[in-house]
């Protein structure tokens, strides 16, 4: 071969950087270089941060032996449980875990899941589909489990939850709140029935805080009798209207269907602002911040109710102009003589 040949054979060397053979010479097995590692770094820092700031949004739970995993969201989505406190992420370092790092739940998985989807449920309930309807079981001896759990859970308001509904009135001259504040601002007289929702269970108690009312009547009415459809206008309200009987704050006494009993124990200038009215098993006793004031078995001479009362289905129901909140709404047990007390204020 010529010299020419030979001269057109050579490689041509590329100059190299100084960075590239520090590289060379740095590399670790797999091609991983420096640089890289710097960036995985990087990210694994970010995330660490970013965790900090922010727990996890899915929560790994052991739920008395057997897996599974919902969203923090979810669990967490009664305001008040203990559950929403427990699992804030706050305390996530200090909850009881399995040894795979599982947060434990000391409860059964059949008991516990029904809850879980109760709430998943609940966070795509729209207009258009059925509303969603509490858990139940065929055992009766399930169903007292379930409840208790919910109870010591603090989840009873949103499992077992009650709404305040109009229903003599004008909708635009009053304002409704629901859980965890069950409020009222009513401009004008008004009637409001305070109803189950999704669930079986009939309430037995209930507590009001008032705030500045001009009237104010608490009671119950029968729901297979009076009628809840909203009528506009002027109306008696509760204690006045057939089917009903209540508590009138205004001149002290009892009303049933327009039969008015005045109570020596109630002075109707002690009904002020921060008033608490609390009504037991379904109007068989009402107290007055802490003091009873009346009991239909003190009454029995003057203030006669049916005497099957407690074989009705009872709501209760206020009729007002002002403002008052439910502070706390007892529950019957369907298969217990136990009540559940829930809680929609602090007193």
């Amino acid at each position: 071969r010529t010299p020419h040949d030979l001269n057109s054979m050579k490689m041509k060397r590329t100059p190299v950087r100084a960075d590239h053979l520090d590289e060379g010479k740095n590399s670790s097995i797999g091609g991983v270089t420096p640089n890289k590692k710097r960036q995985i770094n990087n990210r694994e820092t970010t995330c660490s941060s970013s965790s900090d700031d922010q727990p996890c949004a899915v929560l790994h739970l052991n739920v008395g032996g057997d897996l599974t995993a919902v969203l923090r969201r979810t669990l967490t989505s009664i305001e008040d449980s203990m559950l929403a406190s427990r699992f804030s992420g706050r305390w996530d370092d200090s909850l009881e875990k399995d040894r795979d790092g599982n947060f434990f739940i000391d409860q059964p998985l059949e008991l516990f899941q029904p809850m879980i989807n109760y709430l998943r449920a609940k966070s795509c309930e729209t207009s258009l589909a059925p509303s969603v309807t509490s858990p139940e079981f065929e055992s009766e001896i399930k169903n007292r489990d379930f409840i208790r759990m919910v109870e010591y859970f603090g989840m009873t308001p949103g499992i077992y939850p009650v709404v305040m509904e109009m229903c003599r009135g004008e909708l635009d001259m009053a304002r409704i709140s629901g859980h965890p504040n069950l409020d009222i601002v009513s401009n004008a007289w008004s009637t409001f029935t305070l109803e189950r929702r999704g669930h079986k269970r009939p309430i037995t108690s209930f507590s009001v805080i008032l705030g500045k009312v001009e009237e104010f009547r608490i009671g119950w009415v029968r729901t297979g009798h009076f009628v809840k459809k909203l009528r506009p206008g002027h109306h008696k309200g509760v204690g006045e209207e057939k089917f009903s009987y209540g508590l009138d704050c205004c001149r002290g006494g009892l009303l049933y269907e327009g039969s008015f009993t005045k109570l020596d124990g109630m002075c109707p200038t002690h009904i002020e602002e921060g008033t608490v009215i609390c009504c037991e098993n379904k109007g068989e006793r009402w107290l007055v911040n802490g003091r009873l004031v009346a009991s239909s078995i003190a009454l029995v001479e003057t203030f006669q109710l049916p005497p099957d009362l407690q074989q009705y289905s009872l709501v209760p129901a206020f009729s007002g102009k002002g403002d008052w909140k439910v502070c706390e709404v007892e529950l019957d047990h369907e298969t217990s003589n136990q009540k559940t007390t829930i809680s929609h204020a602090h007193l």
